[in-house]
């Protein structure tokens, strides 16, 4: 298929991103659009109907792909069937409500945020603007992580980012690199924002990530990663992921703090099939949405993440790092509540035929 990638979106489905991202936290708490999938047992028959069974991940294949995700550290709670229930009106829009355990979330943090945003040959969104002084490479591999940023002072001068153009940008240093400035990073195949395109350069795709997830999605050969990361009052806009040059499924993970998501068919001024239709997914750490059909190719938004909301487990980190030293942890209590006041999403994709 294929898609301008700078088409503009509808303006119906700008108006609910725009409404989403100035609601109150208590109003979204209540606002009867919104569709929390955790909750679904709650649901009147109606809304029910809306969100209908379409498979299951058996806990056996969940188990397995956590346990080998983990270097063949078993679940300390052993998983559950997870249901997949996918929208009625939107074909191809799927939610599975805490797939990922606990346990798997703070590793899936940890392997982002402390090696993978430590790998200079993954772009994130300040290379073109300053150089980076990046931490030396890891003598292990594994679940011991010797080298991230985490591992740095909040404010030493030689820690500094510097802008290229000093003229214009003023030198960042690790606090403000980490809790205010970086937005994304992106794993294997390069997806570069400004064309909308993949770069011909490309680095590996994190091996561990890619049995997890097609350990937990076997249709999926993750080829390109996207990992976006929210602070408070961050979103992202409608967009469409067409640069892809296949027809594969997406699978978009979230940890940390509750988002916003919604999703958009059908035109402004369209009629009967081609009538505007919008939907609000409430998404918590731990959840997956999986895009296929039709819906792989729809105009959607983070329309806001929503603070406060992040699970005790994960809110401390990168305090509590899986394999971390005496030494380290030290220095990550320095860092203590970073993933309270964030959310991260990773959209895992297949970019080649």
């Amino acid at each position: 298929m294929h898609h301008d990638t700078h088409a503009t979106p509808p303006q119906f489905i700008q108006k609910e991103h725009w409404r989403y991202q100035s609601m109150r936290k208590a109003d979204l708490d209540t606002d009867p659009n919104i569709f929390d999938l955790s909750k679904r047992d709650e649901f009147s028959e109606e809304r029910k109907d809306i969100w209908r069974p379409a498979g299951i991940i058996p806990a056996a294949q969940i188990d397995a792909a956590c346990q080998a995700y983990a270097r063949g550290k078993p679940l300390s709670v052993p998983a559950q069937d997870a249901q997949i229930f996918e929208h009625r009106d939107f074909p191809g829009l799927q939610v599975i409500s805490g797939l990922l355990p606990p346990e798997t979330q703070v590793i899936f943090t940890s392997c982002l945020m402390h090696r993978d945003l430590a790998d200079p040959g993954h772009k994130i969104n300040l290379q073109a603007d300053y150089d980076i002084p990046y931490p030396p490479k890891p003598t292990s591999d594994g679940l011991h992580f010797d080298s991230s940023f985490f591992l740095r002072q909040r404010s030493d001068p030689e820690d500094s980012l510097t802008p290229k153009l000093p003229d214009k940008l003023k030198p960042l240093n690790n606090e403000q690199f980490l809790y205010t400035k970086l937005r994304w990073l992106t794993l294997g195949e390069q997806y570069d924002w400004p064309t909308r395109s993949y770069a011909k350069h490309a680095t590996p795709f994190p091996e561990d990530l890619s049995t997890l997830v097609t350990g937990l999605f076997p249709h999926i050969r993750p080829e390109s990663g996207v990992v976006l990361m929210y602070s408070a009052k961050d979103f992202m806009p409608v967009h469409r992921d067409v640069s892809e040059q296949c027809q594969r499924a997406l699978a978009s993970f979230s940890v940390g703090c509750d988002g916003i998501f919604i999703m958009a068919r059908g035109e402004d001024d369209g009629e009967g099939e081609n009538a505007p239709r919008s939907v609000a997914i409430r998404v918590h750490s731990g959840d997956v949405v999986h895009l296929t059909g039709n819906a792989r190719w729809a105009w959607h938004a983070m329309a806001r993440s929503i603070p406060s909301t992040c699970p005790d487990y994960l809110a401390n980190w990168p305090a509590g790092t899986p394999g971390s030293t005496a030494a380290e942890e030290k220095t990550y209590k320095k860092w203590k509540g970073y993933m309270g006041t964030k959310r991260i999403n990773v959209s895992c994709r297949q970019v080649w035929d």
